[in-house]
């Protein structure tokens, strides 16, 4: 090989380094999404703009409770889900919440920039705000509450010891998950819970655990319902254990 060729190549593939590395992220470029007071919203339909929510929350929280006709599509799953995103690309999608506040990164929201929606906005304060403003709710499928026991972060150590078979679910999403969990615990993300449980054994004790102890009831009251019986969860979620564990292990 000539040394013209050599650095031909040499010219070749520092181009096509520079071009990598500099290149801008995906979505680098996109804006922060407004966020919008439930208030501003009303007023939105009140003129007869095309309102769209959009529940991002996992499908149990979602049929749980949520705004009148808001679809649900979590951001975990942006698969076939995303094909329900409205055919209207100048329609308002106003996205929401449950307990926990709506992330920049959120794989709905990017599919839905990525379709072309110029007009999106998170809901400031999301389900909980929309509530105290005292506007309508429904529920599609409301999942009971059923009371049952909660073991604190203090205690976890002795009852897994009394429950050898124990089987510990965190709920939290994979990413979570993978960042810091307890030993010995699966990742059975809330999101997909609905599909999943009945690949859980029916004959251990199981223990819930989640992000601060905010979804976890509606997770073990879930599985209450559909046939579980020996079910806790953990008191205050990773969020405590952290806390009085300081980053060990149980």
């Amino acid at each position: 090989m000539t040394r013209y060729k050599m650095r031909m190549i040499k010219l070749f593939i520092a181009t096509i380094l520079l071009v990598v590395f500099t290149a801008p992220a995906a979505g680098a470029d996109q804006k922060p999404l407004p966020r919008i007071e439930p208030r501003a919203v009303v007023r939105m339909i009140d003129n007869r703009e095309n309102v769209i929510f959009i529940n991002i929350s996992s499908p149990l929280e979602c049929m749980d409770i949520r705004i009148p006709n808001s679809l649900c599509v979590a951001c975990e799953e942006t698969g076939e889900e995303s094909s329900v995103l409205p055919q209207d690309r100048n329609a308002r999608l106003v996205f929401y919440g449950g307990n926990t506040p709506v992330e920049a990164d959120c794989g709905t929201i990017r599919q839905a920039q990525r379709q072309g929606f110029a007009n999106l906005y998170i809901l400031k304060g999301g389900l909980t705000a929309w509530k105290r403003a005292g506007y309508e709710v429904e529920s599609v499928n409301r999942i009971p509450r059923v009371p049952g026991p909660a073991l604190k972060p203090g205690s976890l150590k002795s009852w897994l010891n009394s429950e050898p078979r124990a089987l510990i679910i965190d709920v939290r999403t994979p990413v979570a998950y993978q960042s810091n969990h307890i030993a010995d615990a699966v990742n059975i993300p809330l999101v997909s819970l609905h599909r999943t449980y009945q690949d859980l054994p029916w004959d251990r004790p199981l223990l819930v655990i989640d992000a601060d102890g905010s979804r976890s009831f509606l997770a073990a009251s879930y599985l209450r319902r559909k046939g579980f019986e020996n079910v806790r969860r953990l008191e205050g979620g990773m969020a405590a254990w952290q806390v009085w564990n300081k980053g060990g292990a149980p």
